[in-house]
């Protein structure tokens, strides 16, 4: 038995234990949907206390035949899950106890011989090259200056996440996204002053100029307040179900494009408002590892949802 062959039999035993939690389920795990896939990360987060992300089921599980076998540690977790101890215990026990090969995610990179051939560097290059940098030591240069960004919640004062923004710096019609860094953005200020716009899901856009002199910055966001509050909604910060429900329901349009943004494989699933309200509504891990993307408003209301969720 080859090592796909043996893949496919844990599947049969993924499907198997799930169905202990759910024995009214008669589906195949092709036939799993947003649901059966929440209901599965949950049970293995429980059991094993690892953590699964929808992206990996679409890709590994739900497809009928594999190119390859994923990562060596995803294995290794379904397999303690359906009660073996590692995935090679999993192989041995299936009569495949020969040698087999996990996907890596790192690729092999040839390595490739070049002779050395002597090249003639003319001596004017040469000077030049000790010159500058001498010059570039002694400081006859100006060098470029560093600029620590560091933002704020307008209201709260509170750090606001590196990974909730993104800075970048204007130059004409270029666009560079600069680094962040402990709740921090790092500038290379080539000039006396730039120009920098702030995106962001969850606040409002905004555009710095920056000028030389410092070194520290610290600039107050304006929050997005249905954003804020949406993203309360999905990482599970309200209790009361019920008045979640009907605020979602109050604050997005009947007629809203709403974009669960998956993988590169797959693309997008496109919910209506229902669906949208029961899937955030729902408690569990799933819910609690979704980030908005991109919000847009019309009247009062939300028009336009991206969502994603957090994972491997």
């Amino acid at each position: 038995m080859d090592d796909m062959h043996t893949f496919y039999l844990l599947k049969q035993n993924i499907l198997a234990k799930y169905r202990e939690a759910f024995p009214f389920y008669s589906g195949s795990i092709q036939g799993f949907g947003n649901r059966e896939i929440g209901q599965l990360i949950d049970l293995v987060e429980k059991d094993c206390h690892e953590r699964v992300s929808e992206k990996w089921v679409y890709t590994h599980l739900k497809p009928e035949t594999n190119q390859k076998l994923p990562r060596r540690d995803m294995l290794d977790i379904f397999c303690k899950w359906t009660g073996y101890g590692s995935w090679e215990e999993f192989v041995f026990n299936s009569g495949n106890s020969g040698q087999y090969s996990v996907v890596s995610d790192q690729l092999e990179v040839p390595v490739v011989s070049i002779k050395k051939r002597k090249l003639a560097v003319p001596m004017a290059i040469v000077a030049f090259t000790i010159i500058m940098g001498m010059l570039l030591a002694f400081g006859v240069f100006k060098g470029d200056m560093k600029v620590n960004i560091c933002l704020k919640d307008k209201y709260t004062q509170k750090p606001v996440e590196a990974d909730k923004v993104s800075l970048y710096m204007l130059d004409g019609s270029n666009k560079t996204k600069l680094t962040g860094k402990d709740n921090c953005f790092m500038l290379t200020l080539k000039n006396e002053k730039a120009t920098v716009a702030i995106e962001s899901a969850y606040y409002k856009a905004d555009t710095l100029t920056i000028e030389s002199g410092s070194e520290n910055l610290e600039f107050d966001l304006q929050p997005d307040d249905y954003a804020m509050m949406v993203r309360a909604y999905m990482n599970g910060n309200v209790a009361d179900w019920k008045k979640r429900r009907q605020q979602l329901s109050d604050i997005i349009s009947d007629d809203a494009v709403i974009q669960e943004v998956m993988f590169d494989d797959i693309g997008v699933e496109f919910l209506n408002k229902q669906e949208y309200i029961d899937k955030v509504t729902t408690p569990g891990i799933v819910v609690k590892n979704m980030e908005v993307v991109e919000i847009k408003y019309d009247g009062g209301k939300i028009i336009s949802l991206k969502f994603m969720q957090k994972g491997k």
